[in-house]
C-alpha cells in the first residue's frame, strides 16, 4: 500500500513553480527534476528518519541508505532515485509499520508545516527544498510521537 508519492504532488508543484518563476511554456529538464524533489520534500524528511533510525524497510539499499546517513544523498534523492518517487508501507521497517501509516496521516503534516519555512514566511509547502534545520526541527517531533507511540504501546 502507498503511503505517499511523489506524482500526488507532482500538479501542484509544478503550478507553483511556474507562477513563482514566470515560465509560460514547457518545462526544461533541469526544471522537471526540481520540481519532482519540491514535490517529495516532504516525504523524503520522512524517509530520512527512518533511515536515520535503522527503520526503513528489510529490503532497503542500504549502501544508498548509508549515503543518507551521511547527508551524500538527501531523503528527497532516495525516494526519487531508489523508490521511483513511491514511498510504500514495504518502505518501512515492519515492525514500525503502524506507527508510521498511523503517524503520517494523522500527525506528520501537521508537524511539517508548523516546523518547516512553509510556517515561517507563509509560503506554499511545494516552494522550498529543506535543509538540516529544517529536518533537525521536524525531527524532534517525529522522535517525541515515536517515543510516545512506543511507550503506550509497551503499555498494552
Amino acid at each position: 500500500m502507498a503511503i505517499d508519492r511523489a506524482d500526488w504532488h507532482w500538479e501542484s508543484a509544478a503550478k507553483l513553480y511556474k507562477e513563482t518563476h514566470g515560465i509560460t511554456g514547457e518545462f526544461t529538464q533541469q526544471q522537471i527534476n526540481d520540481i519532482w524533489l519540491l514535490a517529495s520534500n516532504h516525504i523524503g524528511l520522512f524517509i530520512k528518519w527512518l533511515i536515520d533510525n535503522n527503520l526503513q524497510g528489510e529490503e532497503a539499499d542500504e549502501q544508498a541508505c548509508q549515503k543518507v546517513r551521511d547527508g551524500l544523498m538527501t531523503g528527497s534523492e532516495y525516494l526519487m532515485l531508489v523508490l521511483d518517487g513511491k514511498f510504500w508501507d514495504e518502505d518501512v521497517n515492519s515492525n514500525v509499520l503502524e506507527f508510521v501509516t498511523e503517524y503520517y496521516e494523522k500527525e506528520f503534516f501537521k508537524d511539517y508545516a508548523e516546523t518547516c519555512p512553509c510556517n515561517e514566511i507563509n509560503a506554499p509547502c511545494y516552494s522550498f527544498i529543506s535543509d538540516v534545520n529544517d529536518y533537525n526541527a521536524l525531527k524532534i517531533r517525529i522522535d517525541a510521537s515515536y517515543k510516545k507511540y512506543i511507550e503506550t504501546h509497551k503499555q498494552q
